[in-house]
């Protein structure tokens, strides 16, 4: 049968679809903690020799993010340092999880834009971010269309 995908017991369909692919975005819908269900797709995705990136439909307030953490509008590299609201930050308490865990500790936040502008962000090209801790222990990042 043309296009038929066969699939075995030993790996799960969505890791067969992602077979091919050097680099995965998991991203939540929105209403806060909800992309740390994906934390163990993404180990299990880092396992297999895939580059994760997580992110999030931030429900916080991301006006206090400065001006150089957006990427691109709508878009911002939350890293554990981010300014923001000490009460509720998702995306910042996973982004310092993740630094604790010695993982790479950037959680791309997505603004409440509305349906146009977050679809081009998802699809920006070059995928997502680039971001890296400095020698200096600062943060750093620059979109790869960019380079």
């Amino acid at each position: 049968m043309a296009g038929v995908t066969s699939y075995c017991l030993s790996e799960p369909p969505l890791f067969t679809r992602l077979r091919d692919a050097s680099s995965v975005l998991i991203a939540g819908a929105g209403g806060g903690f909800d992309v740390y269900g994906g934390i163990p797709l993404a180990v299990a995705l880092e396992g297999l020799g895939k580059k994760v990136h997580l992110a999030n439909l931030s429900f916080s307030d991301l006006r206090r993010i400065p001006l150089e953490d957006w990427l691109l509008p709508g878009v911002a590299a939350v890293n554990p340092e981010t300014a923001g609201n000490d009460d509720y930050f998702p995306e910042r308490s996973l982004a310092r999880w993740l630094d604790s865990a010695g993982r790479e500790a950037i959680v791309y936040a997505f603004s409440k834009s509305g349906v146009q502008p977050l679809r081009s962000a998802y699809s920006a090209p070059g995928g997502a971010p680039r971001c890296r801790r400095s020698r200096t222990g600062g943060w750093w990042h620059r979109h790869p269309a960019a380079r």
